[in-house]
């Protein structure tokens, strides 16, 4: 990142801003102009009401000095090497994603989808605990590491536990909460061992899946500070690759093995349940005793649900455009997840710079309107259009490519010259609306004292799935309409992929 602060006004324009209440209570120190290199002599002090308080805040309440030691990586990245950074791993997550494609299109003919059918509402809602809570993991370790807080051996475990313990809390709880949609409109009739088994096949898939790519974020962002690379361009796709293939992978398995375990063994199904809730506790205990995840623990959940809800409603259009459009299953990962990816990116760039900026206690965020002109946010002179050039430039040539491996697999329909440009259309659609959303939505939680570091990921992945659903769906009727594609379900029977 640049040094350039056209964005930003002194922070003694903070305390004009109307901050609404609660009870989490920031004394920001605003340092004099003494040149006491102590820091002990205040100035002013501002005090702040916090909804949620992000990590510099937290710092700031610890009274915490800047470590002069770290290698500020913001500073020093180029454009070149931010693309550099940001499109190996996105190629990479390209190509988890087709896997993902593959495996929803098959999985429409699995062992746990033909018993209980309406698990595939899950989907969605699974899937983006990617972006709800790897995503936002991804971006918390991402400001720590770009702020100095994980230099030492001891600051990387203690981080690196007190996170993946969070994460665990927060998948098996909202997992759990994936059943509900379900039972509330799924249309085939559920009986308690059906509940049970997609209780248990939601808990444990999260789990597992959460301790994976949590484990992996956190060897990512300490790999990229190691080779001094800037976490937020990496670390984010990174999660892409992998998350929703494992999850897809571990639900299919672990749900197949629990239908054949529950004619058995139910009783054995709610003691694997209680084992699972237990981990929950213990990882809500353990999240607790750090100061950086506490905070996210008492009031980082309403993101999260409120991105659930969102989600759920992409289950139900999943499950009708699957029926409608089968061939659509391939294409709605790479769409949904690359989007997400993309802006992901840019909301972990800006909420650190927001997050460096109150540490450094150097300046604020300028009015909310000054952000809303789209000219701004993709032509203007500052860091945010630059990042969204580079990501939309990114993103239209590798969806080009994406779509061709698809089409090596088989997909019921051979590609056409409209549909490629359909697609590549819809997808740069999705990804300025995201991009443009993101740079206003990260501001405004700021401005609301909310932490975006927790709080804009889930809401941007999960609008991201809707829109790039929505989209999707029209770029298949548009393709059947008007040129004769043959993707509707009675010209597709029965085709899988590879066959």
């Amino acid at each position: 990142m640049s040094n350039n602060h056209d964005d930003f006004e002194p922070i003694d324009g903070a305390e004009e801003i109307q901050i609404p209440q609660s009870t989490t209570i920031d004394h920001l120190i605003v340092e004099g102009n003494n040149n006491n290199n102590t820091g002990d002599t205040l100035s002013n002090v501002i005090v702040e009401n916090w909804i949620f308080a992000p990590i510099a805040v937290t710092i700031q309440k610890m009274n915490v000095s800047k470590p002069t030691h770290v290698f500020n990586v913001a500073e020093k990245e180029s454009k070149k090497q931010f693309m550099a950074e940001a499109l190996i791993p996105f190629l990479f997550a390209g190509l988890g994603l087709i896997l993902a494609g593959i495996m929803l299109e098959s999985a429409e003919g699995s062992e746990f989808f033909s018993k209980l059918p309406d698990a595939v509402i899950m989907v969605p809602t699974l899937v983006g605990l990617k972006g709800n809570l790897e995503m936002t993991l991804s971006s918390r370790l991402s400001t720590l590491a770009n702020l100095g807080f994980m230099e030492t051996r001891k600051d990387k475990i203690k981080v690196a536990l007190s996170n993946m313990a969070l994460i665990q809390c927060q998948a098996i709880a909202v997992s759990s909460l994936a059943v509900i949609p379900v039972l509330l409109v799924g249309e085939q009739p559920i009986t308690f061992e059906d509940t049970l088994c997609l209780l248990l096949s939601a808990v444990v898939t999260a789990s597992l899946a959460s301790l994976i790519l949590s484990l992996l974020m956190v060897a990512v962002v300490i790999a990229a500070r190691h080779w001094k690379l800037n976490p937020d361009n990496i670390s984010t796709p990174v999660a892409a690759s992998l998350g929703d293939v494992s999850t897809l992978y571990i639900l299919l398995s672990v749900g197949t093995l629990v239908c054949h375990m529950r004619d058995l063994h139910i009783t054995l199904l709610i003691v694997i349940l209680l084992f699972f809730y237990a981990i929950a506790i213990v990882g809500a205990v353990i999240a607790a005793e750090d100061r950086f995840t506490l905070e996210v623990l008492k009031n980082g959940w309403w993101p999260i649900l409120c991105a659930m809800m969102i989600t759920t409603f992409s289950g139900l259009v999943l499950k009708k455009s699957m029926q409608t459009y089968p061939p659509l299953a391939a294409f709605q990962p790479l769409i949904n997840g690359l989007g997400g990816n993309l802006v992901a990116v840019q909301a972990s760039r800006i909420s650190t710079q927001l997050h460096r900026a109150r540490k450094n206690r150097e300046i604020e965020v300028r009015p909310l309107s000054h952000y809303i002109n789209p000219w701004r946010a993709f032509f203007g002179k500052n860091e945010d259009a630059s990042a969204a050039q580079i990501l939309l430039g990114i993103s239209i040539p590798s969806n080009i490519l994406f779509i061709f491996i698809i089409f090596l697999f088989g997909v019921g329909f051979h590609n056409t010259f409209p549909f490629t440009i359909s697609f590549v259309l819809v997808c740069a659609i999705q990804v300025t609306i995201l991009l443009y959303i993101c740079q206003i939505l990260v501001r405004a939680m700021w401005i609301m004292r909310i932490d975006p570091d927790n709080s804009a990921i889930p809401f941007l992945t999960a609008l991201g799935d809707l829109i790039g659903s929505l989209l999707l769906i029209f770029c298949f009727w548009s393709q059947w309409k008007y040129f004769g594609l043959p993707v509707s379900a009675d010209q597709y029977t029965g085709h899988k992929f590879g066959h």
